[in-house]
């Protein structure tokens, strides 16, 4: 998937969830964990967190991401693209499902529409 890289350097958009979900596994098994920004800004510290994918599946027209084994991410997502070390989702909306590290405290945010970044540290 990762082959067709354009002249900038930047891997065309994928819009279908499947292609999404191929985008984010292959992004994952590429560079092992990544910092998570939504539209609404960094989760914690810009580069402060570093995430594992557990898992990364098509629910219908909605992508899910776990990260952490414990952290979900429910994507209306509508394309996504690749340049360098960062994988940029396009989402219309989502929910954010996330437990306080070191506790046992729920959180459910709402997505807004813009991009969800997953940012590498390496690879």
């Amino acid at each position: 998937m990762w082959d067709h890289e354009g002249e900038d350097g930047c891997v065309p958009s994928m819009h279908s969830p499947s292609a999404i979900v191929d985008a984010i596994d292959a992004f994952f098994a590429a560079h092992e964990v990544a910092s998570l920004r939504l539209p609404s800004g960094w989760f914690g510290r810009p580069h402060d967190n570093m995430h594992q994918l557990s898992k990364v599946e098509e629910d219908g027209d909605h992508v899910l991401v776990t990260l952490d084994e414990r952290q979900r991410l429910t994507l209306d997502a509508v394309g996504a693209s690749l340049d360098g070390r960062l994988l940029r989702v396009k989402v219309r909306s989502g929910r954010w499902d996330w437990v306080e590290y070191g506790g046992s405290r729920e959180h459910t945010e709402h997505v807004g529409s813009g991009d969800v970044e997953f940012h590498a540290f390496w690879g």
